[in-house]
């Protein structure tokens, strides 16, 4: 079960991180993010009716609230560095490096990890470095990469956070965390004057956005619950294999050939460190 959980929360987060990227080449990534939290959070409450609980705790809650702070954070770098680099890229290098992140968490808590899993890791951090390139002579625009590892680092932080929450709490730190970042989100989006309702034409692209978020959440936090945080982050980290394949189906996006390595690089890394 805490696999599947999180290949569905794979899936769900990969065309989210695409329909996010695609309304924040037209909206601000906070405008985008304030109203995809909030849009998804009458899902949460059918959920958390429908699962109930059987014991939260002012911890849970707790961490629920700080995990939701990384999130957030991750989310508004990762729609930001999608909107302005290119998708096919930066999606493995959040993948593969907030993986890498979780289980270097999992293994310095006590967590156990094979030496198969040890040459994971390194192929992603290879991935990365190959993923950052722009071809010979090109320049290379350094922002959306530095976003992209701001943004791998707060979604490691919301994994690890949520793992330490007590299974009989359900989805209750969840909606601690959604508590806190909606407020916040739409307070930032304000100072920015961009805390508007989208526009018509892109209102369709945030909705599927805060639906497809809101229902990856509620799997990996979830399998988290359940199962280890290597294993289901790791299991979790294959959503850019979906972004990936809209990004070069839907935008006709084209890699140069050391990116192409570094994306089959960054999937055979998720991979094995899954096994």
């Amino acid at each position: 079960m805490t696999q599947l959980l999180s290949i569905v929360a794979a899936a769900l987060y990969g065309v989210a991180d695409f329909s996010g990227g695609m309304a924040a080449k037209t909206h601000s990534a906070w405008r985008v993010t304030a109203w995809s939290q909030l849009i998804g959070i009458p899902m949460l409450l059918v959920a958390i009716g429908v699962l109930g609980a059987t014991e939260v705790t002012g911890r849970d809650m707790a961490l629920g609230a700080v995990a939701g702070i990384f999130g957030l954070a991750g989310l508004v770098l990762m729609y930001s560095a999608l909107a302005t680099g290119t998708m096919s890229v930066i999606a493995p290098i959040i993948g593969a490096l907030g993986a890498a992140i979780a289980i270097a968490w999992d293994v310095a808590t006590g967590g156990t990890i094979t030496t198969f899993q040890w040459a994971g890791i390194a192929i992603s951090v290879v991935a990365v470095v190959l993923l950052a390139s722009q071809g010979s002579g090109a320049r290379v625009d350094k922002w959306p990469i530095i976003k992209a590892v701001g943004s791998a680092a707060a979604f490691a932080a919301f994994f690890i956070a949520m793992s330490y929450t007590g299974e009989g709490s359900a989805l209750w730190p969840l909606a601690a965390a959604r508590i806190v970042t909606v407020p916040v989100a739409f307070l930032i989006a304000g100072a920015l004057h961009s805390a508007s309702l989208p526009d018509r034409p892109v209102l369709p692209l945030v909705a599927f956005t805060g639906l497809a978020d809101m229902g990856a959440s509620l799997a990996i936090v979830l399998a988290l619950q359940r199962g280890s945080l290597g294993l289901s982050t790791m299991l979790a980290s294959l959503y850019p294999a979906f972004t990936v394949v809209a990004a070069m189906l839907i935008l006709k996006e084209r890699p140069n050939q050391s990116q192409r390595v570094g994306i089959a690089l960054a999937f055979l890394g998720a991979l094995i460190l899954a096994s």
